[in-house]
């Protein structure tokens, strides 16, 4: 067994440091790479996605895994690596390398196509890349293969074990419970100021704000950096090197810094996955899913407390020049979780935030099932956001144009983003009762309690349990909606009188 060990590790590692290095060129895409380089970046991105389906679909991987499979005192830690990296390698030998170099190449150009299109506003332009991204990402749902839905093959990727009925049940609070929350709060006569927001701060003032809120809570500067890119995301080479990047807007200040907090949570996952087990998937996270709970429970369950802002307010107030003095708590506290229903899904409340993600699920499973023609997209798009969020946008670029997601070819992505929400109000449920008052901890800006629980009950365990049996350990309970709703309807009943 030493030997079959050895050799497969050796393997597994090669496997996940060439997707590290894909990683960093993508990083460097968003962050520094001319818009003349979207050529050739393609050409290297395919060549490293081309190397890593070769190693992973090899005959040496092959035989590995089945040597190893017969072997019966493997550590928990080696049976994650061989479970997960056999689940892996069963994906990959079904989907072609021709097809996976083609998707690699025309993804690069589609994100260019999809940049220029949105700043000019011409969906033509960019529609005959998304319907190759289409095709090609059926494709490869067809290689892979499906019980019931297309799209199941390619959400499975993304959040393995889901399927596209497993989300829409999971989603249905929304069409009730959620949906009668939002109505309430929007026939409501309480008015939120957020015009304390719209104030004019620097973008030099606004990234030493950002940079000291996430050191605050634990992110290592040691250990990884904070650029701009025109979409905030968080990239993890290994827990020592996690790239987080923002974006910054004189005139709305506090953008930049939920958006930090955001990209933070993720940033903190990927530096607390163990180490010793880098590039292999118990050092990797288990799904997007529980990623995106990371960071919505530090920018959101965190970030928009009361708590946090007793501890903020004062240090705004101080970094700005005094420019927040004449803002109370209370009023910062309801401009913060202001509901307000908006046609920019990155710009949305935690209530509203949710029926875009809903929109979008639905979209982009009617896509792959060959439901919605590409054409018809922009109109479908503006009837779903008047149904869902009850505003529909004027042009594409504020419409079916804003994400970047399908020119990645990211289909499946999307529904992550929701369970994430569900899954972090459920985790700051249980840590409540198992931290002893977690309120005084932020509002002394003492967040190390909060991380430790994290690091141990979700960062520590890399892809040990799958994402549904991690939630379940960390809260004694399957992952449900009810804590979100519940979470909502408390923080939003005495700001809106309701």
């Amino acid at each position: 067994m030493p030997h079959h060990w050895e050799r497969f590790e050796k393997l597994v590692k090669r496997i996940h440091t060439l997707g590290s290095v894909s990683s960093v060129l993508g990083w460097d895409q968003e962050t520094q790479m001319p818009t003349k380089g979207a050529t050739a970046r393609g050409e290297h991105s395919a060549l490293i996605a081309g190397i890593a389906h070769e190693a992973v679909t090899s005959t040496e991987m092959a035989d590995c895994i089945a040597a190893l499979g017969d072997t019966d005192d493997l550590s928990d830690a080696q049976q994650t690596i061989l479970r997960e990296t056999a689940r892996e390698h069963d994906r990959a030998a079904k989907v072609p390398q021709s097809l996976v170099e083609e998707l690699s190449r025309v993804r690069v150009l589609a994100t260019e196509a999809w940049r220029v299109a949105r700043e000019g506003d011409d969906f033509a332009h960019f529609a005959p890349h998304l319907t190759r991204i289409v095709s090609l990402k059926c494709d490869e749902a067809d290689h892979v293969g499906y019980a019931s839905h297309r799209y199941d093959a390619l959400l499975d990727e993304y959040e393995p074990g889901a399927t596209c009925a497993s989300v829409t049940a999971m989603f249905a609070p929304f069409r009730g419970e959620a949906r009668a929350l939002l109505d309430a709060v929007l026939s409501s006569a309480a008015t939120p100021p957020t015009s304390i927001l719209r104030r004019s701060l620097s973008v030099d003032a606004q990234r030493a704000f950002c940079r000291e809120a996430a050191a605050d809570l634990g992110f290592d500067f040691d250990a990884g950096r904070l650029d701009v890119s025109a979409h905030p995301f968080c990239s993890g080479f290994h827990p020592r090197d996690v790239r987080l990047t923002t974006r910054y807007d004189e005139n709305d200040p506090l953008s930049s810094l939920f958006g930090t907090l955001h990209e933070t949570g993720h940033g903190l996952y990927e530096q607390g996955l163990p180490p010793e087990h880098a590039f292999t998937p118990m050092g990797a996270a288990v799904s997007l899913g529980v990623h995106e709970s990371q960071s919505r429970l530090w920018e959101n369950l965190v970030g928009r407390s009361r708590p946090f802002w007793s501890r903020y307010l004062p240090k705004l107030r101080t970094c700005y020049g005094g420019q927040f003095d004449d803002v109370s708590l209370d009023d910062m506290l309801y401009a913060a979780n202001a509901v307000t229903p908006s046609l920019i899904r990155v710009e949305a409340d935690e209530l509203t935030y949710n029926f875009h993600i809903l929109l979008r699920f639905e979209l982009e499973a009617a896509l792959i099932a060959g439901d919605v023609p590409i054409g018809d997209l922009p109109d479908v798009w503006r009837q779903g956001m008047a149904t869902y969020v009850g505003i529909a946008p004027e042009n594409d670029a504020d419409g079916v144009l804003q994400d970047v997601h399908w020119s990645h070819g990211l289909f499946g992505y999307f529904p992550t983003y929701t369970l994430g929400n569900l899954y972090a109000a459920q985790l700051f449920a249980a840590m409540r009762r198992d931290v002893d008052d977690v309120d005084g901890h932020i509002a002394n800006g003492e967040f190390g309690a909060i991380l430790d629980w994290l690091r141990t009950r979700i960062h520590g365990h890399g892809m040990r349990y799958g994402a549904a049996e991690l939630i379940k350990r960390a809260t004694d309970e399957a992952p449900t909606a009810e804590y979100l709703i519940a979470y909502l309807r408390e923080k939003l009943t005495p700001l809106y009188d309701l």
